[in-house]
């Protein structure tokens, strides 16, 4: 096993792809919670 730093560089394009899809899906899991919280509440007047 050798050690290569230029690995991790080569592999950062991978690793920003990962996070920004964990991001998206974050996103719309906020975005559908808060969209279904709008729906279904009852306004109490």
């Amino acid at each position: 096993m050798e050690f290569t730093p230029m690995n991790f560089v080569n592999n950062l394009i991978y690793i920003f792809k990962g996070e920004l899809g964990l991001f998206f899906a974050l996103g719309i899991i906020a975005l559908s919670t808060i969209v279904l919280n709008r729906i279904f509440t009852t306004k109490d007047e």
